[in-house]
């Protein structure tokens, strides 16, 4: 009976600690994305492992190829060439919100974190 309630107690503590290490971890990979000079503007996947970014970096507007074995710059894009995409037609997939809006709402709420 002593060795059961042992290996509770010690299955009790192992999903403890794991719960505050990803809490550590999670508070500290939130710091890691912070950044004073660029951002991530969107990205979509192409393909396991390999994405499409477009990212800011000052006032400038990279498009970017990510893998998992490099990163390429595509091209340079001039801010105004940056246009949401219109919604699909009702019933093929989901429908693409205002960019802006998003933006901004992303930005309220980091703004209210700090």
């Amino acid at each position: 009976m002593l060795r059961i309630i042992f290996t509770f107690l010690a299955a009790v503590l192992i999903i403890y600690l794991s719960y505050i290490a990803s809490k550590y971890i999670g508070k500290g990979m939130g710091k890691l994305q912070d950044s004073r000079y660029m951002r991530l503007i969107d990205q979509i996947a192409v393909g396991q492992d390999r994405h499409i970014a477009v990212l800011q970096v000052g006032d400038r507007y990279l498009l970017v190829g990510i893998t998992a074995g490099q990163i390429n710059i595509l091209s340079e894009i001039q801010e105004d060439e940056l246009l949401p995409l219109s919604p699909q037609p009702e019933g093929q997939g989901k429908k693409v919100s205002d960019f802006k809006s998003f933006v901004d709402k992303l930005s309220d709420i980091t703004k209210k974190r700090r």
